[in-house]
């Protein structure tokens, strides 16, 4: 018997989860590259701001006037269950390192699940030009960059390769040398900005290999509806593996045995 494919996302909903995205992408905007934008460190070491923390209220406000029955796990406040088996994943700004720093690979993460798995997710980079970048598939829906289909890169050739990461302290001793050996090029154009690259196609691939949930939510409903990959280090596709790689189809078991060794 053939699988039968989960119910698409709905339109309404994916264009709700945009909008809350775009307006908490401009409330991060106004901090990003002010004179008294104050950083602390949490427990774990990371950055944060007051922006972060308000970025987050306002989406947690907007999905819990829009959708009162979802759940929402979030960065910076403790996870709100739900009763309707949607669950939203928020990072209100994914990068604060570079954004507390004045550096533009930082961006809002919003991501949705349900029952099936994966439902939405968004990717907005709201300092890139005049009205930003913001990227967002739907399951079922397809992936939309500026209004306009976003497609991976289908290269197949590892020698000339550009991957991006946000960082390579993080990588499996001794993958950089045999991602390097074989021709890839790596360069750290990371957080969020790496996850609209490669789900655009604009770069071939990206990984990162210390990830929370949150991180890494939209990717795998970003790329695959871009018609590329989403896979993990340790096999399981797992949001909570700690791993993330996207590319296209001919990448996927080259990288991944390179990366693993």
């Amino acid at each position: 018997m053939a699988d039968i494919a989960p119910p698409a996302c709905d339109a309404a909903v994916l264009a709700r989860a945009e909008e809350f995205a775009v307006q908490a992408g401009a409330l991060a905007l106004r901090g990003f590259r002010s004179g008294d934008l104050a950083t602390q460190r949490k427990a774990d070491g990371t950055v944060v701001t007051a922006y972060d923390k308000a970025v987050e209220r306002l989406l947690r406000e907007g999905i819990a006037a829009c959708f009162p029955d979802d759940g929402v796990l979030g960065e910076e406040e403790a996870e709100v269950p739900g009763t309707s088996g949607r669950r939203w994943i928020l990072d209100p700004i994914d990068g604060t390192a570079p954004y507390s720093r004045g550096i533009v690979t930082w961006g809002v993460l919003v991501a949705c699940e349900d029952r099936h798995g994966p439902l939405l997710g968004i990717a907005a980079c709201p300092w890139a030009g005049e009205s930003g970048e913001t990227v967002s598939a739907g399951r079922g829906l397809g992936c939309q960059a500026g209004g306009q289909p976003a497609e991976v890169s289908e290269r197949a050739s590892l020698e000339g390769a550009l991957l991006v990461t946000s960082g390579i302290e993080w990588w499996p001793t001794g993958s950089f040398e045999r991602v390097t050996g074989a021709g890839v090029k790596v360069r750290t154009w990371g957080n969020v900005y790496g996850l609209v690259l490669a789900t655009t196609g604009r770069v071939d691939a990206f990984f990162d290999a210390a990830v929370q949930p949150w991180d890494i939510a939209p990717a795998p409903t970003l790329v695959t509806e871009a018609g590329g990959c989403f896979a993990t280090l340790d096999g399981s596709g797992s949001l909570h593996s700690g791993s993330a790689l996207l590319c296209g189809e001919p990448l996927l078991e080259p990288l991944l045995a390179l990366l693993r060794g």
